[in-house]
């Protein structure tokens, strides 16, 4: 499996002048990035703008644009975080290794004490590209996957009469949220929290935030009946759904802004 990953990181480096004129991303993406970027030491913002050439938000959905593509495709399996009943993180189908939080952990340890050094340019921007997407993912309630145990997969909801799943609601629910919304509109209203409380959610691993969101996520089950109609949900509902994002998307931002800044801590 280390050679898999190796060969796919080597394929990446070969096409990565090829796509960084493109830009693309989905608003909860940019949102995040957006957040993490506030947080950033000045070294760290100076060290990801001299790899990536670009902010945090222009590179928060290259993942995505590129899963689909040969030799890419393992990079499919490292957009979710796979918890168990016992909330244990088991990565997809038990293998550790396709699991985002197995690999936000990997380029940690590769990268942390100054060993980004010696690394190419292009690597390491190409592992900023993939953090800043999949600590994102990891964050988001349609990305952290459960056993059938939790019933969670079917629990959909109807947009303007028309079925919904619950993965296509929560990876848009900003837009169903603040439709009118701009991206520096959600980062006012999602970017709240003091210093001493960004210091506690940034506390922990990778492996600690994925049983973290799990918990918090599995609680969105009781926002909402089976097939009900977003557009009549009450307010108490609707402020549910505010609040897990609020919570969620700052939170991956802070999380996203410490795993960088201890990357170029040195």
């Amino acid at each position: 499996m280390k050679q898999k990953i190796t060969t796919f990181i080597v394929a990446c480096v070969a096409l990565c002048c090829v796509q960084s004129a493109m830009a693309w991303g989905s608003w909860g993406h940019h949102i995040a990035a957006y957040i993490a970027e506030k947080h950033l030491t000045p070294e760290a913002n100076a060290k990801c703008q001299h790899y990536l050439k670009q902010n945090l938000p222009h590179f928060s959905s290259w993942q995505d644009y590129w899963r689909h593509s040969d030799p890419f495709k393992e990079i499919s399996f490292w957009h979710s975080s796979y918890v168990n009943k016992k909330f244990d993180v088991i990565g997809y189908k038990g293998d550790e290794t396709r699991d985002a939080a197995y690999q936000v952990n990997r380029i940690i340890k590769e990268m942390e004490k100054g060993k980004y050094k010696q690394m190419s340019d292009s690597l390491v921007a190409v592992n900023l590209k993939l953090l800043i997407h999949m600590v994102g993912d990891m964050h988001c309630p349609s990305h952290i996957v459960y056993t059938k145990d939790f019933g969670m997969a079917s629990y959909s909801i109807k947009v303007k009469g028309k079925k919904c799943g619950r993965h296509k609601f929560w990876d848009a629910s900003p837009q169903y949220m603040h439709p009118k919304w701009k991206a520096d509109r959600f980062v006012k209203a999602y970017d709240t929290y003091s210093p001493k409380e960004i210091k506690k959610i940034c506390k922990g691993n990778p492996y600690k935030w994925s049983v973290q969101n799990a918990n918090n996520i599995l609680k969105t089950a009781s926002y909402w009946e089976r097939g009900a109609e977003f557009t009549k949900l009450s307010k108490e509902q609707r402020k549910n759904i505010d609040e897990t994002l609020h919570e969620q998307l700052a939170f991956a931002g802070y999380r996203l802004a410490s795993v960088l800044n201890k990357i170029f801590s040195k």
